[in-house]
Formats: structure tokens, C-alpha cells, sequence
């Protein structure tokens, strides 16, 4: 079973500045985390599941990304990978049209703001 090996910042061909990123075997995925978001991450079956926080907008988002989506983005591997050689790279897009996302704000955020990560999937993904 595959589970997240690595976590740092990738630069991205086209992007004005490192993005987040988490390596799966021998994948690397652009998670789309924003700066002042929190992240959490892992892997359940054959789906990188992302959790993003961002308690001063009020959006909660949860993404599920395919295992078996092909990189397509060129990169490269910039900082905070600690189990990684630095190296040229082809990276998932967080913007893939195969990627599901569910967007949580408003009244709505309130009642999910502080439950832990697995709750707030569960609760989205059964809705």
C-alpha cells in the first residue's frame, strides 16, 4: 500500500513561487496549499486525501487525488524534501481535471472548523 514518504515545496514551471507538494512512491503531487492554509494528508486505498484549513476565510477544502494520475508539470524539487534527492521532476497539477474537491465555507464551516481531519472527510464525502 502506498503512503506519503515525503513533504516539501516544489518550484513549478510557470508558477511565481514554490508550491507544496507530497511524495507517494515514486510520484510527486502538487496539494494546492495556500499560504496561510493548514494541510493534512494521507493516503487510503488508491487516493491521496488533502485536508486544506483556512480558519481566517472560513474554507475548509477536501481534495482526492488518484493515485494513478500521471504527472504532467515540470518541477522542481526546491526545499524541506528530506527523503528525496533534489532533482528535475514531473509533478501532478493540483488542478487536474481528475482531482474531486469539496468546499466547505460560510455557516456551514462552523460546524467543521475544529473537527479532526478524518471526521471532516467522512463528512463531506458522505454528503
Amino acid at each position: 500500500m502506498e503512503e506519503i514518504e515525503d513533504s516539501g515545496k516544489v518550484w513549478c514551471r510557470g508558477l511565481t513561487r514554490p508550491a507544496h507538494a507530497v511524495r507517494t512512491g515514486n510520484k510527486i503531487f502538487a496539494t494546492g496549499k495556500g499560504e496561510d492554509q493548514a494541510i493534512e494528508c494521507w493516503v487510503d486505498e488508491n487516493i491521496l486525501c488533502v485536508d486544506l484549513n483556512e480558519p481566517v476565510r472560513q474554507i475548509r477544502m477536501a481534495r482526492k487525488f488518484p493515485l494513478d494520475i500521471e504527472p504532467t508539470l515540470a518541477g522542481t524539487l526546491f526545499n524541506g524534501f528530506t527523503h528525496t534527492k533534489h532533482a528535475d521532476v514531473l509533478i501532478v497539477r493540483s488542478d487536474h481535471d481528475r482531482i474531486e474537491e469539496k468546499i466547505i465555507s460560510g455557516e456551514a464551516y462552523s460546524q467543521c472548523e475544529n473537527m479532526d481531519s478524518k471526521a471532516f472527510w467522512n463528512t463531506v464525502w458522505d454528503q
